[in-house]
């Protein structure tokens, strides 16, 4: 242990040294210094009150589906909030009907199967998304025919300097892929949506169909972080990419997938050092077949500089 690496209080239940790989979908990347699993509200406050006293950064790993770690890990304090922000209620006192409450760890895929249960439609476009709504929540998540979550919200639940507050739709701005919750430094606890009453049937077969597009254009066989560019105004970057000679495109045991150009896999022994070369690659090809720059939609998690492919886009 040394000055850098303050001992946490017992009573946290935080872990040393977790192995962030564990807990993406790609897989991939090194230790979080410090990894807890907060049991509620209460413990969650005391857990971000102490990386702040100690200095250190507080990341929140929701389903893992739109992140990059870096190899060597990440000098923060990660929790999931899987217990402390795990729950979807429909029938609350303060609930009108058609809403649903779900917090930030609820996976997108399970909160569309329960409201469908329930003849709520909405959320038929999240079944294929494998993120938790506190993430969909700050990158806006969607599917590429615009269906969004941005326009269901009514509440979103965060958690600011330890203080519990609830913001209305008026007080969150959702864009393409982004949203005013992202990149602040208060944790989204979770929201209010508005559903839509629809028939279960019907909602279920757009779901099946939902899903069955995505096996047939998706690599979801292979470990992967969803799309990896966000598409540019006007078009889509899994085209640009193919038509700049980019599938089957390789760094290493990263691969542009054959399937489907906007995602990256790995055959299981990939490091996050060969995704974001690859990225890189491929941002420069597209700009030299087609003038685009390329943005990356995953988030990159490290110490330091950040690699390339997440500074190339904002170049001159």
């Amino acid at each position: 242990m040394t000055a850098s690496q303050p001992e946490p209080p017992a009573a946290l239940g935080l872990t040393r040294d977790e192995p962030l790989a564990r807990h993406t979908y790609m897989r991939i990347g090194g230790p979080a210094a410090y990894f807890g699993v907060p049991e509620d509200l209460e413990a969650l406050a005391a857990v971000a009150t102490w990386a702040a006293e100690a200095g250190l950064p507080l990341r929140v790993i929701g389903g893992g589906s739109n992140v990059l770690v870096d190899d060597a890990g990440v000098r923060a304090v990660v929790v999931s909030l899987r217990r402390a922000c795990g729950g979807i209620e429909f029938d609350g006192a303060d609930l009108a009907a058609g809403e649903v409450r779900a917090g930030a760890a609820v996976m997108l895929p399970a909160l569309a199967r329960a409201a469908a249960e329930r003849g709520l439609g909405g959320l038929e476009f999240a079944i294929g998304i494998p993120g938790s709504v506190g993430g969909a929540l700050q990158t806006n998540a969607g599917i590429g025919d615009g269906r969004c979550i941005g326009p269901l919200v009514r509440h979103v639940a965060v958690l600011f300097d330890g203080v519990h507050v609830t913001l209305a739709t008026g007080e969150v701005t959702f864009g393409y892929r982004t949203s005013t919750l992202r990149d602040t430094s208060d944790l989204v606890l979770g929201a209010t949506l508005v559903l839509t009453p629809r028939p279960r049937e019907g909602i279920e077969a757009e779901m099946r169909a939902l899903l069955d597009a995505r096996q047939r254009t998706q690599p979801t066989a292979e470990p992967n972080a969803g799309s990896i560019f966000r598409n540019p105004p006007g078009d889509a970057a899994g085209r640009l990419i193919d038509t700049a000679d980019c599938k089957g495109l390789a760094v290493g045991h990263a691969q542009v997938s054959t399937l489907h150009a906007n995602f990256i896999v790995h055959d299981g022994d990939g490091t996050a050092a060969e995704i974001a070369a690859l990225m890189a690659e491929v941002q420069r090809r597209v700009l030299a077949a087609h003038g685009v720059r390329l943005r990356p939609e995953i988030e990159w998690w490290g110490d330091g500089d950040a690699p390339e492919a997440f500074r190339f886009a904002d170049a001159d």
